[in-house]
Parts: structure tokens; C-alpha cells; sequence
């Protein structure tokens, strides 16, 4: 059900949304926290570079750049961090994860955009005007963070307690 669940939120880049509004940085968090450990990071990472290398060249009709690994590398420090999330998932862990996560992503891949793409000069000032002209994407990064982290975290559990207590009920009507 796990997997089902980061294929799904994958799937999902591929429907209309608002700039960085998908459950990317939620699935990678819920990945890194309930995936076997062995795919926790490797797999969605692998799905969201598939998803990119789609939507860069058959969708949006462009050239991948060689900054594409750099977001990679950015999807794999928010799997990484849901990672140190197994074990402690808690409402402020959660919390502190999925600002964290999207933060994360920022700083890596505008880091990325500055350093490769020649857009921006190679000073502290147009690092500067790099990260400042990509704040209104982290404002929706974190907002998609916020809600869909707390819906994939918040809806397994519903189903992980129900799916318990139904447990629960067979092993006793069983047992009589």
C-alpha cells in the first residue's frame, strides 16, 4: 500500500497544478518514513527523476539540463529526512519535516540553477537574486508540503488504526 501510495503522488505531477502545488515533498517524506528502508530513498527518487525526464522532454517539449541531478540530489536529502522520520513520526516532527523538507529542496536546486544555468552572475549577488526570484515557488512548495504530508501521514494512520482494530476484532470472534 506504501508504494501504491509514492507511485500515486508521482502520478500526480502529471495533472494541472499550480507551480510546485503536487504531494512530491509529502510522498518523499511518507517514502522515506513507511518504505521498506532499502527502497525509503532510491525508489521515489528514481520515480521523481522518470517523472522529470517525461515531463521536461515529452510534455514541456524542452531539453533536460544538467541541473536535473541537482534536483534529484535535492528529492533525495527530503527522502533522507523522512528517513529520520521513521520511528519518530509525531505532529511536530511532521511539522519541522515538512517546512524542513521543501527548505531543503530551495536552497539545493536554486543553488543548482545559479551554479549551471548562466542566468544569474557567478557572485553572491546573483546567488542572491536566484534564491529571491524562486520565492514565490517555496511559498507553494511549502504550502503542498504542509497539506499533503499532513493528508498521506494523517490518512495512514486512520487506515493503520482501522486496519488494527479490525485485526483485533477477527482475533477474538476467532478465538471464541
Amino acid at each position: 500500500m506504501t508504494y501504491l501510495i509514492v507511485i500515486l503522488a508521482v502520478l500526480a505531477r502529471f495533472a494541472p497544478h499550480p507551480p510546485n502545488f503536487t504531494p512530491v515533498f509529502g510522498a518523499l517524506l511518507f517514502g522515506g518514513a513507511y518504505l521498506k528502508k532499502r527502497d525509503a530513498v532510491w525508489l521515489p527518487v528514481v520515480l521523481l527523476a522518470a517523472s522529470d525526464l517525461v515531463l521536461t522532454t515529452w510534455v514541456y517539449g524542452m531539453r533536460v539540463s544538467w541541473s536535473e541531478p541537482v534536483d534529484w540530489l535535492g528529492f533525495a536529502a527530503i527522502g533522507w529526512l523522512g528517513l529520520w522520520l521513521r520511528n519518530r513520526v509525531s505532529v511536530r516532527n511532521l511539522l519541522g519535516a515538512a517546512l524542513g523538507g521543501p527548505a531543503l529542496f530551495f536552497l539545493i536546486s536554486n543553488f543548482g540553477v545559479w551554479l549551471g544555468d548562466q542566468i544569474y552572475p557567478r557572485n553572491l549577488a546573483g546567488l542572491a537574486a536566484c534564491y529571491i526570484a524562486a520565492l514565490p515557488f517555496f511559498g507553494n512548495s511549502l504550502a503542498a508540503s504542509l497539506l499533503y504530508g499532513g493528508l498521506l501521514f494523517g490518512a495512514w494512520e486512520v487506515w493503520r488504526r482501522r486496519h488494527a482494530a479490525r485485526k483485533s476484532e477477527l482475533l477474538a470472534a476467532n478465538s471464541r
